[in-house]
This record gives structure tokens, sequence and C-alpha cells, in this order.
């Protein structure tokens, strides 16, 4: 059977996500709490480069930063403003080729906006597995136990 015809997952067309650190606001020669936007300049300055896509959050912001006139030239970076830093975030198949389709398509399928939002991650499904722990864990009471009787005792006996 050949390739030709099959389907890939997006997931497997950028591979397994890589996280790693990049350089902090002191290294740009900035003051620890400086102006986000002063710090997305400095940070373009330093790699001659352009903000080709940018998602804010409350927490800092995702920007694909690419060389000006060449296509596919872009990597992923993220600005964590409580940490003061950026990170580079790099896939298995593409490091520094991506482009604004890849860039969409990391957001959704790593989920990378939660690497800059400021509250904890919030889950959209409840899941009801060990809803019996959880109950108990909140403090209410926890069921009894059944009670084994012996095999031929009488069932009044056992309770």
């Amino acid at each position: 059977m050949s390739n030709r015809y099959r389907r890939h997952s997006k997931r497997e067309l950028l591979g397994s996500l890589y996280v790693d650190y990049v350089m902090s606001v002191a290294d740009l020669g900035l003051a620890p709490k400086a102006n986000r936007w002063d710090v997305l300049r400095a940070f373009l300055n330093v790699g001659e480069a352009r903000a080709e896509c940018l998602v804010e959050d409350t927490g800092g912001f995702l920007l694909l930063q690419s060389v000006p006139g060449r296509p596919n030239t872009g990597a992923i970076y993220a600005y964590i403003e409580r940490l003061q830093a950026f990170f580079w975030f790099r896939f298995e198949q593409k490091e520094d080729t991506l482009n604004g389709e890849d860039f969409q398509n990391a957001l959704r399928i790593h989920h990378l906006v939660k690497f800059v939002s400021d509250g904890p991650a919030k889950s959209h499904r409840r899941h009801r597995r060990n809803r019996k722990y959880h109950s108990t864990a909140k403090g209410a009471a926890r069921p009894a136990a059944p009670v084994l009787a012996a095999p031929n005792a009488p069932l009044a006996a056992a309770l």
C-alpha cells in the first residue's frame, strides 16, 4: 500500500513539543518590570526579525518570529511575564521552518496559550471518574463498608 494517500494527523506533522529557555529580560538589557511591548521590541531587534503572528494573554504572549522577506523561516517563542523570560517552542518535525498555518495548528493542537495564561488551567470537561473518592475528599461521610457474613449464618446475625 502506498503512503501517497495516507492522511497524517496535525500532531504527527509537527511532532512532539520541546520547550527551551532562550533569555531573560535582563539579558536584553531591560529593567525587570519593563513594559511587555518594550520587551517584545528588544527581543525582535536582537533576532533581526519580525513578529508574524502574536497572541497575547494576561501572563504574557506567544509569537511567531520570522526573517523578513523569507517564507517558512518562523519559530514560536513565548514570553512569560512572571518569569521575565523567553522560551522557544520547537517541534520534532519542524524547528524554525514554521509559517502562520503551522502556528495556528500548534496553538490548537498543543494548547500553547496555557503557557502564557495567568491562572491555573481549567479543564473544559468535568471528569466523573472516582466520584466516591472526590465526595469523601470534600468532607462527606464515607459509605459504610459491606459486612461479610459467614456462608451459612443468618442475615440478621451479620447486621
